[in-house]
């Protein structure tokens, strides 16, 4: 299953919950709101809040540091991809839970007025497009489980599964933040699953 087949499959996950299904304990509206999204490049950047965030001239989001060299990596399937930390920017989701944005946000570190559980670094990719970590985390397993067998395989690896989202792709509970992309990689480097990624924000780009 490729990354759009996994994004798709987020996506009847998410619309299953707003249907009635029980929250996800982690921010559940929020992941709820945001998991359609994972694995599909751009899928939620227009609703990013431009006023939130602080601009340059062009009315493009400023850097606040010169780029660095690759800080953090996360695993696309088979291939490692690597991550610069933006220091000056925060992603504050809380506004989701409202039907608000997503903003970024000018911020040294933490933001203290919106939760932890609601809030991310954000990150460039290879591409240079901008990645934040809202919650969760997306496993495929290597054959179709049966959903017994599927929990009791996520949960021998410490991951809790919160619900399917396909034949063989699961969102698991995580925090928001560095917690997500510190289980994915944990989960990959397991070598039990096919993928183990985060359930990404991700910048959309522009056309």
């Amino acid at each position: 299953m490729g990354a759009r087949a996994m994004a798709t499959a987020a996506a009847a996950g998410a619309a299953a919950d707003r249907a009635g299904r029980r929250p996800i304990p982690f921010a559940g509206a929020l992941v709820a709101a945001l998991a359609w999204a994972a694995l599909a490049p751009g899928a939620m950047a227009q609703t990013v809040d431009a006023s939130a965030s602080d601009k340059d001239g062009t009315g493009k989001i400023a850097l606040h540091a010169k780029r660095a060299a690759p800080s953090h990596a996360w695993h696309d399937g088979a291939s490692r991809r690597t991550l610069v930390i933006e220091s000056g920017l925060q992603a504050d989701f809380s506004g989701v839970l409202n039907g608000k944005s997503i903003a970024l946000r000018p911020a040294a570190g933490a933001l203290k007025d919106v939760s932890p559980s609601l809030q991310s670094p954000v990150f460039r990719d290879e591409g240079g497009r901008m990645r934040a970590l809202p919650g969760g985390v997306v496993v495929l397993t290597r054959a179709t489980l049966d959903e017994p067998t599927a929990r009791a395989l996520l949960a021998a690896h410490d991951a809790r599964p919160t619900r399917r989202l396909g034949e063989r792709a699961w969102l698991v509970e995580s925090a928001a933040g560095m917690a997500s992309l510190e289980l994915a990689n944990r989960l990959a480097a397991t070598g039990a699953f096919d993928a183990a990624q985060p359930n990404w924000w991700v910048e959309r780009a522009l056309k």
